[in-house]
C-alpha cells in the first residue's frame, strides 16, 4: 500500500529530501535534507518542522494551475472529478518538464525512468 504521508523528493534518482506530513510524534510536517546543493535542494530553508502552509506553497509549483486552460481535460485524464493540488501531486508525483525534480511515495518503487517526461534525453531508445 502507498502512504502518501510520507514522501521523498528525489532528483533524477537521488534522493534529496524526505517528507513526513503526520510525523509519528503528531508534530507538524518535518523535513529532512540530504543536499545542500542550490539547483537541487527541495526548497530554500526547509528541514526540520514546517508548517502545512509552507508545504502548500512548494507543491503549488509541482501541479498545474487550477485557471489552466485545459484543466478540466487534465482533471479527466487523471481520474479527478475537481481541482485538488494533493490529489494532482499524487497521480503525476510532482513531475514537471523544466527540472528533474520529482516524488516518491512510501511504498512505491518507482525510479526517475518511470516517470521522465523527456525519457528521449535520458533513456534513448
Amino acid at each position: 500500500m502507498i502512504d502518501y504521508m510520507t514522501f521523498d523528493v528525489m532528483w533524477m534518482d537521488k534522493v534529496i529530501a524526505h517528507v513526513e506530513l503526520k510525523p509519528k510524534d503528531g508534530g507538524p510536517p518535518y523535513v529532512i535534507s540530504y543536499i545542500h546543493d542550490f539547483n537541487k535542494q527541495f526548497s530554500p530553508n526547509m528541514e526540520g518542522h514546517i508548517s502545512l502552509e509552507e508545504l502548500e506553497r512548494w507543491l503549488k509549483w509541482r501541479a498545474f494551475p487550477p485557471t489552466r486552460a485545459n484543466a478540466d481535460e487534465l482533471l479527466a485524464s487523471l481520474g479527478l472529478n475537481s481541482y485538488n493540488r494533493w490529489a494532482i501531486v499524487q497521480k503525476t508525483h510532482g513531475v514537471m518538464a523544466d527540472d528533474e525534480i520529482w516524488l516518491r511515495f512510501k511504498g512505491e518503487t518507482l525510479t526517475h525512468k518511470d516517470v521522465c517526461l523527456r525519457q528521449y534525453l535520458y533513456y534513448p531508445k
